[in-house]
């Protein structure tokens, strides 16, 4: 048993140590694939235990340190290490899978500020400057991307302007959004590691909670969503800065209510896993489908669109 483990623990960390560096290798086309980093130490820890996870955990980031030195070594630890390692912990007690999304997601933003600030105080540094540089250094990535991206394409002059315009809105929007995305991002990651968690257990071990289908976000959480939507349509400055960043993460969590309505639904009505699948993928990636679940899910609040209809007499 302990050296099927071993072997077990072994192999995880090089699936992790191979799709952390898919990234490097490949750029922004394997950010899927990326995302994916977390997947082999979260199984290992839900199949052999919580313990094998964060061995796992350590020596994937042993082998980025030997390969990369350690900023790479603690970048992996901080975005993917923690929710590898804690998320199988957390789910093994017995907590919701719910729950443990939110609390893997608050140690993620807890330990990266504080290791911002141990940061600037070594570097002698401003916190606040250093985000600042930092996020500018990320934006100014993505946009040179996208203007490579469309600099090489055969459209019209008036059609580029456009483009250009698009893009320079695009970058002011993420100087203002840049931690609710990042909050986000790492959030989704962790709701998608559950969902193939999930699919993987194959009755070995099971993931706490309620179905998805029957999921529900808590409801004074609306609350804070219209309040946050009021404040910037109408607030400038900080205020209205904050508020857009508690809209930018509370957002894509009604979209995961309306999708559950669409989930219940399709299987209330038998459809197959493949039809379900394609209906998936269009509410995610057709607009204006996206909002149109979004709104779903905010309404389901007062709507109940999951309570079974009573047969008419």
């Amino acid at each position: 048993m302990m050296t099927q483990r071993g072997i077990y623990i072994v192999l995880g960390a090089l699936a992790g140590y191979a799709l952390f560096g898919s990234f490097a290798a490949l750029g922004f086309a394997a950010i899927a694939v990326n995302l994916l980093t977390p997947l082999p130490a979260a199984f290992i820890g839900m199949r052999a235990g919580s313990m094998a996870g964060v061995v796992t955990v350590a020596l994937t980031a042993f082998f980025v340190l030997l390969s990369s030195g350690h900023s790479p070594a603690l970048m992996y630890l901080v975005q993917f290490g923690i929710p590898g390692a804690a998320l199988p912990w957390l789910l093994n007690r017995g907590i919701a899978w719910d729950k443990a999304t939110v609390a893997v997601l608050w140690a993620m933003v807890t330990v990266s500020i504080c290791g911002l600030l141990v940061v600037s105080v070594v570097a002698g540094q401003s916190p606040l400057a250093m985000v600042s540089n930092l996020i500018g250094n990320e934006i100014s990535q993505t946009t040179a991307v996208m203007q490579e991206m469309f600099a090489g394409t055969d459209l019209p002059a008036n059609q580029k302007k456009e483009v250009g315009l698009a893009v320079e809105k695009m970058a002011a929007f993420l100087q203002n959004a840049y931690p609710g995305i990042a909050i986000t991002v790492s959030g989704l990651m962790t709701v998608g590691l559950v969902f193939l968690l999930t699919v993987l257990a194959r009755g070995r071990y099971s993931v706490p909670g309620k179905a998805f289908p029957q999921w529900k976000a808590p409801e004074h959480l609306v609350w804070v969503l219209i309040l946050a939507g009021f404040l910037v349509a109408f607030v400038d400055g900080l205020p209205g800065i904050f508020a857009l960043n508690l809209l930018v993460i509370l957002l894509p969590v009604y979209f995961l209510q309306g999708l559950a309505v669409i989930d219940c639904f399709f299987r209330r009505k038998a459809f197959s896993p493949f039809f379900r699948a394609v209906g998936y993928l269009l509410v995610t990636l057709v607009n204006p489908l996206p909002m149109v679940v979004t709104g779903l899910g905010i309404f389901d609040l007062w709507a109940d669109f999951r309570k079974p209809k009573e047969p008419k007499s």
